[in-house]
């Protein structure tokens, strides 16, 4: 790429890249954060970063698998922010706290409670793994995952199997009460 691109190319690329990776990149900041408005903060975030950052892009990998590590090293520091930002008014606010508020019965037939307990679940688990499992529910290969979090292609592997195992056990326990 080059470090000099017309507007009218740089608008272009980024409408491509958009229009080709906002749903993922979408389920991506929604497995990562609950409350929706802060997913929508977090997607847009990714997506200021892209766009100023684009014309950096060396072609060294995929641009998606580069869109993807935008998205993860946008949502970390997201996550810090917003986790500083809540202990602060977790302190002076404790009924607020999370953990006190329950999710609400819809009566949704079973697909839809399980997909709920599933996401659930899944922001449980610690930050690297929910990225992680994010990208393996996106269909993307072990090879493209290890480019995105910067692992080894076997770390990839062990790191994706004890996930689906602790995912199990606990979603196993939420159904069994």
């Amino acid at each position: 790429m080059s470090l000099k691109m017309k507007v009218s190319e740089k608008e272009k690329l980024f409408t491509d890249l958009f229009s080709k990776n906002k749903g993922k990149i979408y389920r991506l900041c929604s497995a990562y954060l609950i409350d929706k408005t802060e997913v929508n903060d977090l997607f847009q975030e990714v997506m200021i970063n892209v766009w100023n950052n684009i014309e950096k892009f060396r072609g060294e990998s995929q641009i998606s698998t580069w869109v993807y590590r935008i998205a993860v090293n946008t949502a970390f520091m997201f996550n810090k922010k917003a986790k500083k930002n809540k202990e602060l008014f977790l302190r002076f606010s404790p009924d607020s706290h999370p953990l006190n508020n329950k999710p609400e019965e819809t009566g949704n037939e079973p697909s839809n409670e399980m997909i709920k307990i599933l996401h659930q679940t899944i922001n449980t688990l610690a930050n690297q793994d929910k990225i992680i499992i994010s990208l393996v529910l996106e269909g993307l290969k072990y090879e493209e995952i290890g480019a995105i979090t910067g692992l080894t292609l076997s770390n990839v592997g062990v790191k994706i199997n004890r996930i689906k195992s602790v995912l199990l056990k606990r979603m196993k326990e939420v159904q069994n009460g």
